[in-house]
């Protein structure tokens, strides 16, 4: 929230403080950027899980952080640690919220062996028919801090020219603050191999998967899928692909099942902004599928995704694309800075000089406490101007029980066998001067599933948001935002009105 509004960019160091410089590169290898933020929200509706009338609140928040890049020959990442204390004038005294965001990448041996980290901490909706929330400065008993860590060795080579090999374990933990929600370990063997054959435009690839899941309240499961695929490139931008393969696993029943899977599908790149890749495969849940649609025009990009799938992780978690605004500029800047972790600094610091939140979802997803299948569909628009930028999106979720992963785990699978999430965002920014910027964005909500009983669940959410940011001096930037929510359920519905002013000093 301090710079203009969005618009097309230069490429510049948003490094804000000290850093060490890498030796032979004029860039700096390090950057730390401390800061800290100070907001004051008065609401209608601070307690969203109470009655419909609620309660007035002054609420204050002050969030020290800490945002660290790494550029060095080995180790390229970043990381961004908030911890949010927040003191309530009339509800529940005061609490504190851990807001956690990295990546990393260490390159242990010269072109071979990797390690990747990750790290994500923030507030989750537990259920999806429970109290959404505006803000996480709102008290809700239906909101859990989340966090999720993974890291993944991995080493990559050639074996004599012929192929080329991959070889990745990954770890990762689940952990959540509310008891209610399960805990979850994963644990996951991939390896590849890649390689040519005689034919010119015939190629070829052999993947084995080996995985396992361990939830605290539900069932460990075990799963294993092996797949031989061949690609034959027709023209250099359009190939054909065909597969067969064998899985095994244990969603389905309490003793491990095997299924042969096979599937065919195609790669369209017909120009260098617009790319089309669609699969099509027979598993032991049905037909899964992935398709993608993206273009890219001049100062817009748009793009289509469809996937159905198992997701083992919680929603939110379980891969990128998600609909979080991240992901569509992570996107939009891959052909402008192709490193990872230096586009990833490069869209947090875009974001963030819009009062813009990376991470907001247009459909907030549930906690799970076993494995499901998850169809996923996300178009996403976005526009940019020299003083303007427009993203528009829409999602659907649609997550089902499988038939024996035993319905007595507590989670939302436990009043409905097939949950259906749909949602809308607008955010629009407008660049008033060199220094100020005008934010605009309404999102809706949709869940439903239907219920043993005799009614259906459903429930929406709706909310708007105008904010104006500014830059106050050279480290103080401030904001002033208006925000309003309605709930609508059987119950506790609410309606929320709030006006937040925030200060945030970089050192």
């Amino acid at each position: 929230m301090a710079t203009p509004g969005i618009g097309m960019p230069a490429m510049v160091d948003t490094a804000k403080s000290d850093g060490v410089t890498d030796q032979g590169n004029n860039k700096r290898a390090w950057t730390i950027s401390p800061r800290i933020g100070l907001s004051l929200t008065s609401t209608d509706h601070a307690n969203v899980g109470g009655s419909a009338q609620g309660e007035s609140d002054l609420i204050t928040e002050i969030s020290p952080g800490i945002r660290i890049n790494a550029q060095t020959v080995r180790l390229r990442g970043y990381l961004d640690y908030a911890l949010r204390g927040q003191f309530y004038s009339k509800n529940n005294g005061s609490r504190h919220q851990n807001s956690l965001n990295t990546f990393a990448t260490l390159e242990a041996i010269d072109d071979w062996f990797f390690i990747d980290a990750s790290g994500n901490i923030s507030q989750q909706s537990i259920s999806a028919f429970g109290p959404q929330s505006p803000s996480d400065t709102s008290i809700n008993s239906n909101s859990a801090e989340t966090a999720t860590y993974r890291i993944s060795p991995y080493i990559r080579g050639t074996i004599g020219g012929l192929a080329d090999y991959t070889v990745r374990y990954s770890a990762s933990a689940t952990r959540a603050n509310n008891s209610a929600v399960s805990n979850l370990d994963t644990s996951q063997w991939i390896a590849q191999l890649r390689g040519g054959t005689p034919f010119h435009n015939l190629r070829w690839s052999l993947d084995a998967n080996r995985q396992t899941a361990d939830y605290a309240n539900g069932r460990k499961t075990d799963a294993d899928l092996t797949r031989l695929l061949l690609t034959y490139l027709i023209t250099p931008q359009f190939s054909i692909s065909a597969s067969a393969g064998w899985e095994r696993n244990d969603y389905a029943s309490l003793d491990k099942e095997s299924k042969n899977t096979h599937g065919y599908g195609f790669d369209w790149n017909p120009t260098s902004r617009t790319q089309i890749s669609a699969f099509k495969e027979r598993r032991f849940f049905g037909d899964g599928h992935r398709l993608s649609i993206s273009h890219r025009f001049p100062n817009s990009s748009i793009r289509y995704t469809d996937t159905r799938d198992i997701s083992i992780l919680p929603n939110q978690f379980a891969t990128a694309g998600m609909g979080s605004l991240y992901d569509l500029y992570y996107d939009y800047f891959e052909s402008l800075i192709p490193d990872p972790a230096a586009r990833s600094a490069f869209v947090n610091a875009l974001l963030a000089s819009a009062g813009i939140d990376p991470n907001r979802q247009v459909v907030s997803g549930f906690l799970s406490s076993q494995a499901s299948k998850q169809r996923q569909q996300q178009l996403a628009f976005v526009l940019f101007g020299a003083r303007n930028s427009l993203t528009l999106q829409f999602s659907r979720n649609e997550n089902s029980r499988i038939a024996a992963a035993l319905a007595s785990t507590a989670d939302d699978f436990s009043q409905s066998s097939t949950i259906r999430q749909t949602g809308a965002s607008l955010t629009f920014s407008h660049r008033l001067s060199p220094l100020s910027s005008l934010n605009v964005t309404a999102g809706r909500q949709k869940s439903k599933g239907s219920n043993t009983g005799a009614n259906d669940l459903e429930t929406t959410m709706t909310h708007y948001q105008v904010s104006l940011a500014t830059k106050l001096g050279t480290k103080t930037n401030g904001s002033l935002s208006a925000r309003r929510a309605k709930y609508d359920s059987d119950i506790n519905p609410y309606t929320e009105n709030a006006l937040t002013a925030t200060l945030l000093y970089t050192y």
